[in-house]
């Protein structure tokens, strides 16, 4: 009895019913931000979040008493206990502060949700990409800021008055919201500025950007595929790091799994027969 209770959260129909229970929990929360809600109402919601509360104190107890010591050595398991242990603490008090973190329940879609963990993945593995092309990003917005304020400061103070107003109005370039406004008015007094700006956009925006897109991508495939792996040799099937012999034993395990749904239908129909 107390294995197969400690078996639950393994099991599809419990991962779905946390997936529900965590939505169900996201509307009430929402609805409680409203200020014009029924006394009545207001403790119905109230109740229900405690109820969502429970449920997920239960999922983290069965999982502490099954993995014991080996449940805090998964960071996603950490993230679940920090979050349910912040939403227990108490409504009065000088932990009372903590009570408004308790919205933070909600990111335990992204740990019970396999594609949404890979996301997260692929973003924390893309860290060390992503902070090599911010230092190269963050080198030439440091360059231009200084050429625009030599450029244009005398010319759009408003906009290159000093080196920090040259650094927001670029960012305002590399986000590409309404740097006609600011470009055109230079451009009317510097004709010539479309030859800094230009150029700038195309290395920042158009270069840089899509490099950090590119990591990221390939950093979540890469999760993707060490995920793949670790699924494989969990079934004692060894991958190599090539990807097209990762992909076979993938295929591979594939056709195993159907060969042996055809022969359990098989003899189905022949008892049936």
């Amino acid at each position: 009895m107390l294995a197969s209770m400690l078996s639950l959260p393994e099991k599809n129909w419990f991962q779905r019913l946390i997936i529900g229970t965590i939505l169900f929990n996201a509307v009430v929360l929402g609805l409680l931000t409203d200020n014009d809600l029924s006394p009545d109402f207001r403790s119905v919601l109230v109740m229900l979040d405690h109820l969502c509360l429970l449920i997920f104190v239960f999922e983290l107890s069965l999982k502490l008493i099954g993995q014991r010591f080996r449940f805090f050595g998964d960071g996603w398991n950490v993230f679940d206990f920090v979050v349910v242990a912040v939403a227990l603490a108490p409504p009065s008090g000088a932990l009372s502060v903590l009570r408004t973190l308790r919205v933070f329940r909600l990111m335990r879609l992204v740990t019970v949700v396999p594609s949404m963990r890979r996301v997260i993945n692929g973003m924390l593995g893309a860290i060390p990409g992503t902070a090599a092309v911010g230092g190269v990003l963050l080198v030439i917005f440091y360059v231009s800021a200084i050429m625009a304020t030599n450029f244009f400061g005398q010319a759009e103070p408003q906009y290159f008055g000093h080196l920090g107003v040259s650094f927001f109005t670029l960012f305002q370039f590399l986000t590409m919201e309404g740097w006609p406004d600011v470009a055109r008015p230079v451009m009317e007094k510097v004709p010539n500025a479309w030859m800094f700006f230009i150029p700038f956009m195309a290395l920042t925006t158009f270069t840089t950007l899509n490099l950090l897109f590119g990591i990221i991508v390939g950093a979540m495939e890469k999760a993707k595929a060490d995920e793949a792996r670790e699924d494989l040799a969990a079934q004692g099937i060894e991958a190599t790091e090539e990807s097209d012999a990762l992909r076979i034993a993938v295929i591979e395990q594939n056709v195993q799994k159907i060969s042996q749904s055809v022969s359990a239908l098989k003899e189905q129909l022949q008892k049936l027969e």
